[in-house]
């Protein structure tokens, strides 16, 4: 029996739009109206879930920020945070200036952004407020620090993730979650939406073997691995299709719709 749906958000329900197809949300309503609790499972920042919430009728959690923040959509309350160290940030930052002379460099804490001088807008929904300025002047050993972003328009998104992730050494989780967009996300060590999930679950009495779960980047590949039923976009990242090797129809032929209906009526 299925008791919960934990779904990515970008790519996955959601359109460029930021909008939920209706199929999908007709399908979203049926499974709470038959007793499944909805979690969304998003690489964004919470500031970032307002738009999500003025488009539900019901109650959710969000886990944000690739599994650093646990969110309680309905009330706007952060219930649990997963927190770096502002050394640690600022280490790797002055290890990755070197490395990477023309990259631009981002900071999401519990109270707000700090971002130094030239990081660059995006086409993506953009709220809360954003501090200009040195990282290492702007953050204290108190900044609450959940995700540091590392972006270099020069580079190749693959590229940029590989080399990232070979310099930070395992002291942080890194992870790539915008598709074709040279962006990438650095949290707490062992730091992933599967992690969260799971413990999530836990506390609230669900198994995994009780859990369906979507999604279509690299960031999703825990979750998608962790759940009973994980399933792919096959509009998603081809090495995360391989790693899940369950799939279900691309984001434009509203294929998250198509499997919850198909799970509603089988019972």
């Amino acid at each position: 029996m299925i008791k919960l749906i934990a779904t990515d958000l970008d790519g996955t329900v959601l359109g460029p739009d930021f909008r939920f197809r209706d199929r999908t949300l007709e399908a979203l309503r049926a499974a709470r109206s038959a007793g499944v609790e909805i979690v969304y499972v998003t690489g964004r920042p919470h500031r970032w879930i307002e738009p999500v919430r003025e488009q539900l009728e019901y109650e959710s959690v969000a886990i944000c920020s690739n599994g650093a923040v646990i969110y309680d959509v309905a009330q706007g309350e952060v219930l649990h945070a997963e927190t770096v160290p502002t050394d640690m940030i600022l280490d790797l930052h002055a290890t990755l200036r070197e490395t990477l002379p023309g990259a631009h460099y981002s900071v999401e804490t519990l109270a707000g952004v700090v971002s130094e001088p030239g990081w660059p807008q995006t086409n993506l929904l953009e709220t809360g407020q954003r501090t200009i300025g040195p990282l290492g002047e702007l953050l204290t050993a108190d900044s609450q620090i959940i995700k540091f972003l590392v972006r270099d328009e020069s580079m190749d998104p693959r590229t940029l993730y590989e080399t990232v992730q070979d310099k930070a050494k395992n002291q942080v989780s890194v992870t790539h979650a915008v598709a074709n967009m040279p962006l990438t996300e650095i949290g707490q060590a062992g730091l992933s939406k599967g992690r969260t999930l799971a413990r999530w679950c836990a506390s609230e009495g669900i198994a995994a073997d009780e859990v369906v779960a979507f999604g279509d980047m690299p960031n999703d590949t825990t979750m998608l691995q962790w759940a009973g039923r994980g399933y792919a976009m096959a509009s998603g990242w081809p090495e995360v299709i391989q790693e899940v090797g369950r799939t279900c129809p691309a984001f434009e032929e509203d294929g998250v719709a198509q499997v919850i209906e198909e799970l509603l009526e089988r019972g």
